[in-house]
């Protein structure tokens, strides 16, 4: 069915919810679907790459149960932070496109890639600003890494990627400068100097990324904002015990969910400029709004199938008001300890029913939540520009693989 005529019938049968005119207005200027998406980011995007990169790396390794719920045919095993699919994950099936690859698997030996539909450049851990101390992949490094390859792509007799789909490719950077903030307060730093000091670095490089993708060529460009730290057992867990009444109604801490809303205005604010600037060639900005698709969650979590008394519970992990001890985290053993100055030795190889779960362990979370998200994000939800606009009606997608 044409895009245009799955508009009249909806319309006819009022029972699409397409918003008006920002959905009709991309239809009558002939948006054109994304053929392929190169994927930028970290943990929560990375479809491999440090696993590739760093493999036997203590922090790095995945052993099971990650991976657990879903099972990924002709790939590794646990390769993901999470007990199955991300939410690119989720985009893939809908567009019905492979699995995004990782690009360090085109030098792994041993597995056949598919890049026909697009290329991940994601690595776990990356952060915006150069951080060698903690990781030695930040934004930039990605995106040098995908201009290389476009390089490459653009001068090989046989691409593995069509050429034709480079102009209605899409671009996503979701929710970069979370590890920024997370590394900053692991070595003392306070939300409010967090604000001051590291804020400006980092939104300046995301808005820096946007920029050199439009340069490249880029059309499509889509960015999340940062989900609510705040909400994190990892970041909860310091908490406990210390500090008292910065909490919010449902129990995140709201000083460093601030942090993540004061970047979120300012890149909304950098953006939208950017979107106008760009108008003239057709470029369209689009953003995701992460931090209340996440709250919308955490604050229903029956609603969306979770367990409310597990708001914030890890699924695997170990001890602690949220189940949660950085000392040991899922998949691995070792000791931790417990009150009091006695230990205890844990091994971390089970994960119950993850599906009541939005926590996976501590810092990413499961599938199922990963599937609320990508659900709202292809669904037309959560957009803060344009508004309106919908994958799922544009593109007509089918969500009978989530």
């Amino acid at each position: 069915m044409s895009r245009t005529c799955l508009l009249l019938q909806c319309v006819f049968l009022e029972s699409c919810n397409l918003p008006t005119s920002a959905t009709r207005s991309l239809l009558s200027n002939s948006f054109t679907c994304p053929q392929a998406f190169f994927i930028f980011g970290d943990s929560l995007t990375d479809t491999g790459n440090i696993q590739i990169l760093a493999p036997g790396v203590n922090s790095t390794t995945l052993n099971y149960p990650y991976g657990e719920s879903y099972t990924f045919t002709n790939e590794r095993g646990h390769n993901r932070y999470s007990d199955g699919r991300l939410i690119v994950d989720f985009i893939a099936q809908a567009f019905g496109f492979p699995f995004f690859e990782p690009i360090l698997l085109q030098s792994d030996k041993g597995f056949q890639t598919d890049y026909t539909h697009g290329v991940n450049f994601a690595y776990s851990g990356a952060t915006v600003i150069p951080n060698n101390t903690k990781n030695p992949i930040y934004l930039q490094y990605e995106l040098d890494k995908f201009f290389d390859y476009k390089k490459a792509l653009l001068s090989s007799p046989q691409p593995s990627t069509p050429l034709s789909f480079l102009p209605t490719a899409a671009y996503l950077i979701p929710e970069m400068g979370i590890n920024d903030f997370y590394y900053a307060y692991s070595n003392g730093v306070s939300p409010e100097t967090a604000i001051d000091e590291i804020l400006p670095k980092s939104l300046k490089l995301v808005v820096s990324a946007v920029e050199q993708l439009h340069a490249s060529g880029a059309r499509i460009i889509i960015v999340g904002n940062q989900q609510p730290q705040g909400c994190s057992p990892s970041v909860l867990t310091p908490l406990r015990g210390i500090r008292t009444g910065r909490y919010d109604t449902i129990g995140c801490s709201d000083e460093h969910n601030r942090v993540n809303r004061v970047f979120n205005r300012k890149l909304k604010r950098a953006l939208t400029k950017l979107q106008e600037s760009y108008k003239i060639d057709g470029t369209l900005i689009i953003q995701f709004d992460f931090y209340n698709a996440f709250m919308e969650v955490f604050t229903n979590p029956a609603k969306y199938g979770f367990n409310p008394s597990n708001r914030f519970e890890v699924c695997c992990g170990f001890g602690g008001p949220y189940n949660y001890n950085g000392k040991v985290m899922c998949g691995n053993n070792g000791t931790v300890p417990l009150s009091k100055g006695r230990t205890q030795f844990v091994n971390i190889s089970t994960a119950l029913n993850p599906k009541e779960h939005i926590e996976w362990d501590g810092v990413h979370f499961t599938e199922a939540t990963y599937k609320v998200i990508a659900s709202f994000f292809l669904s037309g939800k959560f957009f803060i520009s344009p508004l309106g606009f919908n994958f799922k009606h544009l593109c007509n997608l089918d969500f009978s693989q989530f």
